[in-house]
């Protein structure tokens, strides 16, 4: 049993030659807080460089491996070694929200796998992007199907299991360079039941190198996994063809970017000539459009974006805010909030605050006086 000041969890972590991302990735799991987990394990995967030894300062139990070997057995590695019931996952170029363990480990009841949602970053804040359940409240997965279409929105690092459960599974299969994520949370969740929050609890870093850009390779690994569980009593054909019509529609976008209209043409004929099929285009385009729109109502610290109505005057400990585009007006900032809406927004009254509501947008009512042009609060 840990310490009662930490949880029963051991975070698995798989590094190669990845010194300053792995000691990113080691403390901010070791800083959770009110309760850290028990253990962390970092797997260094046979780097050539200080990966180890910066793993190891930062906090973590270090195992070598003394040939490459991949990720999946790196994790495979890390699970054996784990002297908790619980596993955290962390990637090592990834990190962990400080609350990542508060938010999450409360929901996890007799749940097998307990997720969050993450936040894709890159150099540019304004192109972060939401990944994760699009629901307010967390979903319940009773089946593996929803991997296959919507598709796996259950993120590889911040994402909490049971053990014994991925243990009994067979742990990760080795040697598949896509897809080893999604093969696990099926087999996992063939043995109960998931449940992901819409909480923002990790910080996925977008940078050069990574598998996860390469797109024509994931859609064929996604396919074969599917394929993989056609004889399991939840399997759904059209399931899999709805997949199937995203993933040539998006081929076709980039034969399209690429001037080669001709094949993107016959892709994107080949991704809706069925109902089927076309359903699941439809789909993808609205969870996308959906996705861009939650993007923006949260930072990298995992909370709100604030922003205020025009002429709208905020208390200090909102501060800072931003104006919605104090230029076209109220109702005009109000559309732009139904494309673009944002975490919560300050407003002055009662209608105002049912206005923003009505799009689907937190509203804080403040009673300050409101702001004059030129700045000042009348």
């Amino acid at each position: 049993m840990p310490p009662p000041d930490r949880l029963p969890i051991s975070v698995i972590i798989p590094a190669y030659n990845r010194p300053e991302m792995v000691r990113r990735a080691v403390s901010s799991a070791l800083a959770q807080r009110p309760r850290p987990p028990a253990e962390v394990i970092v797997v260094d995967d046979c780097s050539v460089d200080e990966t180890g030894a910066a793993a190891a300062e930062a906090g973590a139990r270090v195992i070598r491996h003394e040939r490459n070997r991949g990720e999946a057995a790196a994790r495979n590695t890390a699970l054996a070694h784990a002297q908790q019931p619980w596993i955290g996952l962390l990637d090592s170029d990834d990190e962990w929200l400080p609350d990542l363990l508060a938010k999450l480990w409360p929901l996890r009841a007799e749940h097998v796998l307990v997720g969050g949602a993450s936040l894709v970053c890159g150099e540019d804040p304004r192109r972060d992007r939401y990944g994760g359940v699009l629901a307010r409240r967390p979903v319940i997965l009773r089946s593996p199907a929803t991997l296959i279409y919507p598709g796996n929105y259950i993120a590889a690092s911040g994402t909490l299991a049971r053990k014994e459960v991925v243990e009994r599974v067979g742990g990760w299969t080795e040697g598949m360079r896509h897809g080893a994520d999604m093969d696990l949370w099926i087999r996992v969740l063939d043995q109960g039941t998931g449940i992901v929050s819409p909480s923002v609890v990790t910080i996925y870093h977008v940078h050069t190198g990574q598998v996860t850009q390469e797109h024509e390779a994931l859609a064929r690994a996604h396919e074969a996994v599917a394929l993989t569980y056609r004889d399991r009593p939840w399997w759904r054909t059209r399931a899999l063809e709805r997949s199937r019509g995203a993933s040539v529609w998006d081929s076709g976008r980039r034969e399209l970017a690429s001037g080669h209209r001709r094949v993107a043409a016959g892709q994107l004929w080949r991704a809706t000539r069925t109902p089927t099929r076309l359903a699941g285009v439809t789909g993808m385009l609205w969870r996308r459009f959906a996705l861009r729109r939650r993007s923006g109502t949260v930072t990298r610290t995992g909370a709100p974006t604030l922003a205020r109505l025009p002429g709208v005057a905020c208390p200090p400990e909102l501060e800072p805010v931003t104006e919605l585009n104090g230029h076209v007006g109220r109702l005009g900032a109000l559309g732009r909030l139904l494309l673009s809406p944002v975490g919560a927004v300050v407003v002055d009254s009662r209608g105002w605050e049912l206005a923003v509501r009505s799009v689907g947008v937190e509203a804080i009512r403040t009673s300050r006086p409101a702001v004059k042009p030129g700045g000042r609060s009348s």
